[in-house]
């Protein structure tokens, strides 16, 4: 019986020593998990290690200088201290003393330098950040991109790369901060203003308004800023011109001058309409009779497009080849080969737009640039005459110039 007692305790030590391994363990485990990401900008310098004593240390990636790393105890303080007067440091910064610079000089011939103070200042090198994204329009993902953050190493290891979160508040202030200043400058100066907009719908079928402001300061500078890029529940005047109302009382601009736009029926009544608010804030000059200005540019548009006309047969079969062309590698890379027997330099062929404008002159000078590869190319492959053919464009025998009229 007693035996058996005995027994029965030394099974349950064991049962009992092995629950206590068992929580040891989930407890390094959980503690494991709970280990915070390192964040300090000295664990881009500094490598951790254990001695021989068990201590554990970190080590300088440059000079191999090591430091005691208890993080509860010691901290990264001596770390950070080491980065600032390490001598092996690539591009190490003393950012207590400003330092001569080269600079290029604007304006200047290339090579012109001017020297110029400088110090390291984190804030300004995250506003230049901000700067460089939104000015190149790359995604705010940018930051956490691997070779960035190697290039950052090289170029300033003490630039702390913010996050990409980060980056995006920091946009945003620096747009609220531009904007507050903007709108002190047309508080400040009580100057008239005159707007152009335009509108049009994206492939996701929504429809987009930019409203674009336009003045002269007292230097007579001419300054232009777009003020507003929105969303519109449609193109109708009505709904354009609650969108500019909104945005000029957003921006506290009841002094408008004028308002230039294109010829479309919907301007005429969003311009009426402006021109009502413009009254009921007692800034409308002579009752509207001049606020709407059309665009000197979409009229010379439509003037050329309407000349065009006259020599649309042979500007017809300038699109038509160049379609076929683009139409297939195998077709394209003939025709580098026919630019090589013609001693012309290996160029794209343009195929003009009707909303760029100036596409169909791009697209006829270079079919001018390249007639002879192009007749080259026709004499090579028949394909190109039957394109023409069944597009109801006739071909010409003996047609000698691409880009002249047909002959009756």
């Amino acid at each position: 019986m007693s035996q058996d007692t005995r027994v029965d305790k030394v099974i349950g030590e064991s049962v009992a020593s092995d629950s206590n391994v068992v929580n040891q363990n989930s407890i390094v485990e959980s503690k494991a998990k709970k280990e915070r990401r390192k964040r300090s900008v000295a664990w881009d310098h500094f490598t951790s290690k254990l001695d021989s004593e068990g201590i554990k240390k970190v080590v300088c990636n440059y000079c191999k200088k090591e430091y005691l790393a208890d993080t509860k105890e010691h901290g990264t303080t001596a770390m950070l201290g080491h980065i600032g007067k390490c001598k092996k440091i690539p591009c190490n910064v003393d950012t207590r003393q400003s330092k001569s610079a080269f600079q290029p000089v604007t304006g200047g011939n290339k090579g012109d330098v001017s020297i110029v103070s400088w110090k390291f200042d984190q804030e300004e090198c995250r506003k230049a950040l901000c700067c460089m994204i939104i000015l190149d329009e790359l995604p705010f993902r940018f930051v956490v991109k691997e070779g960035f953050k190697q290039f950052m190493k090289v170029v300033q290891p003490l630039f702390r790369i913010p996050s990409r979160t980060t980056v995006t508040r920091n946009c945003f202030d620096l747009f609220d901060e531009d904007k507050n200043k903007m709108r002190s400058i047309f508080k400040e100066t009580q100057q008239r203003v005159c707007i152009t907009t335009d509108t049009w719908t994206s492939v996701q079928r929504i429809n987009y308004m930019c409203i674009t402001a336009h003045w002269i300061d007292k230097n007579w500078t001419l300054h232009k800023r777009v003020i507003n890029f929105c969303p519109i529940s449609s193109h109708r005047g009505e709904d354009l011109a609650k969108g500019i109302v909104k945005c000029l009382h957003e921006w506290g601009l009841h002094r408008i001058f004028t308002k230039t736009v294109d010829n479309a029926s919907s301007n005429s009544v969003c311009v009426a309409e402006l021109s009502k608010q413009l009254t009921k804030w007692g800034t409308n000059i002579l009752g509207g009779k001049h606020l709407h200005v059309r665009c000197m540019a979409h009229i010379i548009n439509l003037v050329v497009q309407d000349g065009i006309k006259e020599a649309n047969i042979s500007i017809e079969r300038i699109r038509q080849a160049v379609r076929y062309i683009w139409q297939s590698p195998a077709r394209w890379k003939n025709f580098q080969e026919c630019c090589v027997d013609e001693n012309l330099a290996k160029k794209s062929l343009c195929l003009d737009v009707p909303t760029r404008w100036n596409s169909t002159y791009l697209m006829l000078n270079r079919a001018i640039e390249y007639e002879g590869a192009i007749l080259t190319y026709a004499d090579h492959d028949i394909g190109l005459a039957h394109h023409l053919e069944f597009g109801h464009i006739c071909v010409c025998d003996g047609d000698s110039d691409i880009v002249d009229e047909e002959q009756p």
